[in-house]
């Protein structure tokens, strides 16, 4: 403080517009709302409160500004009209209100208080433009960036957004290459028998892409979150997979048959595990509650090689074999290699 030995040099750039002989107007001012006690700020004698964050909270806000219109009497023009056009932040219109103005001035001045208590908290953009009285004639146009914080209204989110925007916002656009591949082989394991027939038929990788936004998208338990939660438990799922169910006959866990039950169906309501005995080969028993009212999945690991094999299940449409157990988990079974009793159910 007070060291004039010492120098201090900021520099910045600072655009400053130049006004000519036509109809114009200054940027648009965010201002406090007025409130009626005695102005800390004024500008032109009028209260200008400035509002730097351009934020207007709470449950009833109002859009406060303030502006400027020079040469409309050197122009001839008596009378102006004021637009005022909100767009949302995908640039759709929310509303627009008009002002008449005398213009019988070089310098005339505004200071509104627009009404916004119906909009949802995010970010809009306020567009002023100065036109002639019929409204055919634009003269000049400022835009001004504003956001509502109204606790009552939350935000839509991306409920706003096209699909188109919300493809190329989100991940399945950038996915190329093995990992794209690798995207529609995991989403086939759950894909619809339709789903899997469209999947055939792609053959460019934005065809590839859009499919994924899509059949990941239709299954969005909650669109208004940001995340989607079956997504989120279908990679919790194959990262499971990936470290549990690795073995020196499957690199891939997730290609596994426990693998794939776990993709389709999540993590079981409960597992049982039984080792290697001089009479049985290992074998687990799972059991889903929440799966069409209590459903069984019996994996045998015949080969006894750590790649328990899906032998036998109640859920309608799974691989069905009563006698699962004297044909795949006995030590020393009649028939060693039994891949042709293995049949999908009948219903």
């Amino acid at each position: 403080m007070n060291d004039s030995t010492r120098t201090l040099t900021s520099k910045f750039t600072s655009t400053v517009h130049a006004y000519g002989l036509q109809v114009d107007m200054s940027d648009v001012m965010c201002t406090q709302k007025t409130v009626g006690s005695p102005a800390s700020f004024t500008r032109n004698g009028v209260e200008t409160v400035p509002n730097p964050r351009h934020e207007y909270i709470g449950t009833d806000p109002a859009l406060s500004i303030y502006g400027e219109v020079y040469n409309a009497s050197l122009n001839g023009v008596d009378t102006v009209v004021l637009a005022y056009d909100v767009l949302d932040y995908v640039k759709r219109p929310v509303f627009t209100q008009y002002r008449r103005m005398l213009g019988g001035s070089d310098a005339l001045l505004y200071r509104e208080d627009l009404s916004v208590e119906l909009l949802r908290s995010g970010v809009y953009d306020l567009t002023v433009s100065v036109k002639s009285k019929d409204l055919t004639t634009s003269y000049a146009t400022r835009t001004e960036r504003f956001y509502i914080l109204n606790p009552e209204l939350p935000p839509e989110g991306e409920l706003l957004l096209s699909e188109d925007q919300r493809f190329f916002a989100s991940e399945w656009s950038q996915k190329t290459g093995d990992q794209l591949e690798l995207e529609l082989e995991l989403a086939r394991v759950i894909a619809s028998n339709a789903e899997k027939t469209t999947m055939e038929g792609l053959e460019s990788n934005r065809a590839k892409q859009r499919f994924l936004f899509k059949f990941w998208d239709s299954r969005d338990p909650d669109p208004s979150t940001q995340s989607n939660e079956r997504l989120d438990d279908f990679r919790k799922m194959y990262q499971r997979a990936q470290a549990f169910y690795t073995s020196a006959m499957v690199r891939d866990g997730w290609r596994t048959d426990r693998g794939v039950t776990l993709l389709k169906y999540g993590l079981p309501t409960q597992i049982e595990q039984f080792i290697q005995t001089m009479d049985t080969k290992p074998y687990e028993i799972w059991f889903y509650q929440g799966v069409q009212g209590g459903a069984y999945f019996y994996f045998v690991d015949w080969q006894v090689m750590q790649n328990h094999k899906l032998v036998h299940c109640t859920v309608i449409g799974e691989v069905k074999d009563d006698n699962w157990f004297n044909r795949w988990a006995r030590a020393f079974s009649p028939d060693p290699n039994p891949v042709h009793q293995q049949l999908p159910s009948a219903r």
